[in-house]
């Protein structure tokens, strides 16, 4: 018996993503219509998006919201579930939403819990888990905004929580996770340089160590092990270089 579909219509962002676009599209085929959002791939992601029958809609990087909001907008659907290519709907997280029903006509939104796999564990602390989000709404009550590049759903309306993991499969080893937060650091410094944020100089001494003291203390790091000391450290780091550079930035403002 086929499956029915539900009125959902699903979006994903990408950028050379074959590694991981057919197991995310593949676990949400319960959706009337899946979106991509491409901004220039040039691996296989766009023929795997064609092979799983998804629509192909390309422009220039814009940014993580303005990416996500794009392929919202072009929903055919009410509801809308915006995932990144490297999240996996889990089979207890699928049930769960298919059997939302008349939940569906009475709210406008619900969170997800998203629970990453790291260095071939499932992070159970450090602050990454557990982790809800807003990933499936209204598109009428919801627009993604937030920082850069950590881009969230400013949401309005009735909101509920679904039972089950989200799973991201996040960085694929130390260098890459490495490599990914030198990004978005600077990232993340040049929006804050544009809302006038300034780095001082207590900024850069204190807030990285707290970081890492955070992750692996407060937040129990240490009970995952090597991945938990590798992720409050990387943490600090981050913190770091988000204002060594946000102060980079300050200075080069200053001399124009």
């Amino acid at each position: 018996m086929k499956e029915e579909k539900l009125p959902i219509t699903l979006v994903v962002v990408t950028l050379n993503e074959e590694a991981n676009l057919r197991r995310c599209l593949q676990s949400a085929d319960f959706c009337e219509h899946r979106i991509v959002v491409d901004s220039g791939s040039t691996d296989r992601t766009l023929d795997i998006a064609k092979e799983l029958d998804a629509e192909i809609l390309t422009r220039n990087w814009t940014g993580f919201a303005d990416q996500k909001n794009f392929g919202v907008n072009a929903a055919k659907t009410d509801w809308v579930l915006c995932l990144d290519a490297d999240e996996e709907i889990s089979p207890e997280l699928r049930r769960n939403i298919l059997s939302l029903g008349k939940k569906l006509s009475e709210l406008d939104g619900f969170e997800l819990n998203r629970h990453a796999f790291y260095l071939g564990r499932f992070i159970n602390h450090s602050g990454w888990y557990p982790e809800w989000r807003l990933f499936l709404y209204r598109k009428s009550h919801g627009t993604w905004g937030g920082l850069e590049p950590h881009a969230e759903v400013q949401f309005h309306g009735r909101m509920s929580r679904v039972a089950g993991d989200l799973y991201h499969y996040t960085y694929r080893n130390i260098q890459h996770h490495v490599q990914k937060s030198l990004g978005y650091a600077e990232a993340a410094a040049a929006a804050m340089n544009r809302r006038n944020r300034r780095a001082t100089f207590l900024d850069l001494c204190v807030r990285a160590p707290w970081a890492f003291f955070r992750s692996f203390i407060l937040r129990q790091g240490f009970l995952d092990g090597f991945a938990g000391l590798v992720i409050a450290w990387v943490t600090g780091y981050y913190t770091f270089l988000k204002y060594a550079y946000l102060r980079e930035l300050n200075t080069k403002s200053r001399e124009i």
